[in-house]
C-alpha cells in the first residue's frame, strides 16, 4: 500500500503465541481496512506451532476457513475475485526501530526472541514500527474488524488533541449481536476493580458516547489506537505484568496528561479468550489476581481494604465449588494485598520512603511457558 500522507501513518501490532490460526483471520480482516495509510506488525512470542513460518505461507497464498464466520461491515481480502499474494518481511527484534518497509509491503513479522509476554511484545512491535507512525494500533489475534474500524478510531484521534488512547465498540464474535464493551472499562472507587462499560448491550442501543469517555478508566487492548505523542510523553507498556492490567497500568500513568477516546463506529468482533483459551486456565488466572493486587498497590492504595474485601469473598466461592488450585491463587493475592497493606501503614508511622520490594506469594508463580489474554 502506498503511503498516503493526507492520513496520519499508523502501525498495526498484533502479538501472536501459538495462534495462527486466529491471527490470518484477523489479519485477512485488517488488510481490507478502507484507511488508506497503515503497515501490520506481527510480533511472534517464540511460539512453538512454528506460526512464523504458517503466517509467512498463508501471505503467500491467502485463502479463507471455511470455519470463519461472515460479520457486518467485515470485509476480507480472501474475498475478493482475485486474491493477490501479501507482501511480507521477516525481522528480528534486536533491530529496532526498523527502516520503513518498503510501498509494497503490508507486513512485518517479527520474532521477539522469547515469550514475552503482551505488554512486552506490543513494545516490541512499537519500537520496530518507531520510524513509521503517527498512531499504534494495537489489536488482539482473536478479533476480525469492521472495514471502517482504524478510520473511525483516527477520526476521533484527531478530533480532540488532548486524547491519548481510543477504543472501539467490542462485539462478541459468535454472538455479534451483544457488546462486549464500549472501549473499555470504568473502576469501582471502592476496591479498584474493574468492569466493562457497556457489556451486553446491543448495538442497536443508543450510546452516549460523552458519558462513556467520562466514566473510561482504561482502554481494552483487544483494540486501542495509541498516539505517538501518548508513547513518547508516557513511555511504553509496562513490563512486569506479562499480561491482565497493563492497558490500565498505562492509562493510569498518562492521566492528568491525556485523556482516552470512544470511537462509536469503530466496530471488533472479539472471541474474547481465545489466546488464553475459552475458560481462563490457571496460568492466566494467577497473573490476573497477582497484577490486580499489583495494580492497586501501584496507583490506588487506599482501595486496598476494600480489594481486600473482594478477594475473601472470592477465596470462599472458590472454596465451596471445591477449585482448590483457583482457592489457592486467591490466596496467595490475598496474602501480597495484606504484605502491602502493612508496607504502606509502616510507611505512614514512620513519614520515610520504603524501599519497593517485590511482591511475595502469587508472584512467586511468574512463569514464561506461556500467555494468554481475555
Amino acid at each position: 500500500m502506498a503511503a498516503n500522507h493526507d492520513q496520519p501513518r499508523v502501525a498495526v501490532v498484533l502479538v501472536n503465541w501459538n495462534n495462527w490460526r486466529d491471527t490470518v483471520e484477523c489479519l485477512d480482516s485488517l488488510l481490507a481496512q478502507a484507511y488508506p495509510d497503515f503497515h501490520i506488525y506481527v510480533v511472534d512470542n517464540e511460539s512453538g506451532d512454528q506460526s512464523v513460518e504458517h503466517i509467512a505461507a498463508w501471505c503467500e497464498a491467502p485463502r479463507r476457513d471455511s470455519a470463519w464466520r461472515t460479520h457486518e461491515g467485515v470485509d476480507r481480502v480472501t474475498a475478493n475475485v482475485i486474491v493477490e499474494a501479501v507482501a511480507y518481511r521477516i525481522a528480528d527484534a534486536s533491530i529496532a526501530p526498523l527502516p520503513p518497509a518498503l510501498p509494497e509491503c503490508r507486513l512485518t513479522l517479527v520474532r521477539s526472541g522469547g515469550n514475552l509476554g503482551f505488554a512486552s511484545g506490543c513494545n516490541v512491535g512499537m519500537r520496530a514500527a518507531a520510524l513509521d507512525a503517527h498512531f499504534f494500533w494495537l489489536v488482539n489475534t482473536d478479533t476480525v474488524v469492521h472495514r471502517d474500524a482504524l478510520s473511525a478510531l483516527v477520526r476521533r484521534a484527531l478530533g480532540d488533541p488532548k486524547i491519548g488512547m481510543v477504543g472501539s465498540m467490542l462485539r462478541y464474535y459468535a454472538q455479534p449481536d451483544r457488546i462486549q464493551a464500549l472501549a473499555g472499562g470504568r473502576m469501582n472507587p471502592d476496591n479498584a476493580a474493574m468492569e466493562h462499560i457497556g457489556e451486553n448491550m446491543r448495538p442497536a442501543d443508543v450510546i452516549d458516547v460523552a458519558a462513556v469517555e467520562r466514566e473510561l478508566a482504561y482502554i481494552m487492548g483487544a483494540s486501542m489506537l495509541v498516539s505517538a505523542d501518548f508513547v513518547q510523553e508516557v513511555g511504553p507498556m509496562q513490563e512486569d505484568y506479562f499480561l491482565y492490567y497493563e492497558e490500565a497500568d498505562w492509562a493510569m500513568r498518562g492521566r492528568g496528561k491525556f485523556t482516552l477516546g470512544f470511537a462509536a463506529d469503530s466496530h471488533i468482533y472479539h472471541k474474547a479468550g481465545g489466546s488464553s483459551g475459552k475458560v481462563m486456565p490457571l496460568f492466566s488466572l494467577r497473573h490476573f489476581y497477582r497484577n490486580r493486587v499489583r495494580f492497586v498497590g501501584r496507583f490506588h492504595p487506599q482501595c486496598l481494604p476494600g480489594a481486600k474485601r473482594v478477594l475473601r469473598l472470592e477465596l470462599a466461592l472458590y472454596l465451596l465449588k471445591g477449585r482448590f488450585a483457583k482457592a489457592r491463587i486467591v490466596a496467595d493475592a490475598l496474602r501480597d494485598a495484606r504484605l502491602l497493606t502493612s508496607k504502606k501503614e509502616a510507611l505512614f508511622a514512620s513519614q520515610a520512603p520504603a524501599a519497593q520490594e517485590p511482591l511475595t506469594g502469587a508472584a512467586r508463580h511468574l512463569s514464561r511457558k506461556g500467555r494468554g489474554r481475555e
